[in-house]
């Protein structure tokens, strides 16, 4: 078998919008501009600014358009406006770095803040809605203190989560979630100890921030740091899977893994291989790398992503809710309950780490929820399944 036989450009992109916005999403580097212009002939113009505005990506139209001399006020004040966004962004979170390093507390940038900051150089064309970032456990109600103290306040972006607000909720669930008034935008922040939150990983496998703090490396003129490549690209690949591959923001969640790969060129496939499979999370990961290694081009070797790959039955399955789900129009209602009940726990690789996920071992159970006596744990355990039915974790 081989992931090329699902066709998933072929199936998942088809109108010439879609088919444009998926070219203007390759890393500029790599961005075919040829084939860009031939697509931009056959749009109106109107209406893939409104396409690229939904799918959070014009101010990346806008810099491809820009390379063909076929750019208007429109698209450049996209450009403009996020590089001027970011710049504000970054200078904010570049002051909170400076503020916890004072008080011997180390800070990692994830996901998209860290390739914007770190290793794409074009950080204008990382569009975000928000900074994730990673602190020690230990570091994280000293750092929750030099948060507020940099003119941050507690909120939620999104409703209806599992978490709840607060710092020491927040060192039960693994972060909270901040926002800071800027000159004339809002800065989002989540601040985390626990570096990934998803259904389908049993909590005892997660990486553990301290040994992500080990490998970290640092970002010229900053005292923000960037996960190691493996570490990073792992990251990112599981928290596309977080968002089932096509919940919003959608399909630029994509650009992360192709941006990480192109930038490591050396990057130690083994040791990536080995590593998802110690953590039981190939299926979720397969799919992360297999979507925009089809759709963007994305060096990934291609016995990569074949070691990865799940039976062919779960894996068909797996793909027809993406298909069905659509890779556009991110707010769209994607799934039924049922279904994205039945999407999630087909992301695991196998039944065991399944049920582990749902009922954790009673020794993390406890120290994660605070219980004093193993007789507490029936009501938690009920509680957690609940909550993981019902509702859904930040994404």
């Amino acid at each position: 078998m081989s992931y090329k036989e699902l066709k998933i450009s072929q199936k998942l992109v088809k109108t010439p919008y879609e088919k444009l916005i998926a070219a203007c999403l390759v890393s500029r580097d790599a961005a075919d501009l040829e084939a860009i212009d031939s697509l931009y002939k056959q749009c109106q113009e109107r209406r893939l600014y409104l396409f690229a505005e939904e799918h959070e990506c014009a101010s990346i139209v806008a810099a491809r358009l820009q390379a063909l001399s076929k750019s208007s006020p429109q698209w450049d004040y996209a450009l403009d406006d996020w590089k001027y966004r970011l710049n504000q962004r970054f200078e904010a979170l570049d002051a909170l770095a400076d503020a916890l390093k004072q008080k011997g507390i180390p800070l990692i940038a994830l996901k998209n803040a860290g390739i914007a900051r770190g290793i794409y150089p074009y950080p204008e064309e990382c569009p975000m809605g928000d900074f994730d970032v990673l602190v020690k456990k230990s570091d994280f109600e000293a750092a929750h203190e030099v948060v507020m103290s940099q003119g941050f306040s507690l909120g939620f972006r999104a409703e209806n989560t599992i978490e709840k607000e607060g710092v020491k909720e927040g060192l039960l669930s693994g972060g909270t979630e901040y926002k800071k008034e800027l000159a004339d935008d809002t800065l989002w922040l989540e601040l985390q100890w626990r570096p990934i939150a998803g259904r389908w990983i049993a909590p005892e496998v997660e990486p553990k921030a301290d040994d992500l703090f080990e490998t970290a490396m640092p970002i010229k003129g900053s005292n923000i740091l960037l996960q190691d490549p493996v570490s990073n690209l792992l990251q990112v690949s599981l928290h596309t899977a977080k968002h089932s591959y096509v919940r919003a923001p959608g399909l630029r969640l994509h650009t992360d893994v192709d941006r990480i790969v192109r930038a490591y060129p050396k990057l130690d496939w083994d040791a990536f291989v080995c590593r998802v499979k110690r953590m039981n999370v190939g299926v979720s990961v397969f799919f992360s790398l297999a979507i925009p290694a089809d759709l963007f081009g994305t060096p990934i070797p291609e016995e990569v992503i074949d070691a990865l790959e799940p039976p062919r039955l779960q894996r068909d399955f797996i793909f027809k809710c993406i298909e069905k789900a659509g890779l556009f129009h991110p707010l769209a209602h994607k799934f039924s309950r049922v279904r994205y009940l039945a999407f999630c726990a087909m992301l695991f690789d196998t039944p065991k780490a399944c049920f582990h996920s749902a009922f954790p071992s009673a020794n993390y159970m406890k120290a994660h929820y605070g219980l004093a006596s193993n007789a507490q744990l029936p009501a938690c355990y009920a509680k957690r399944f609940v909550g993981l039915l019902f509702k859904r974790v930040k994404t």
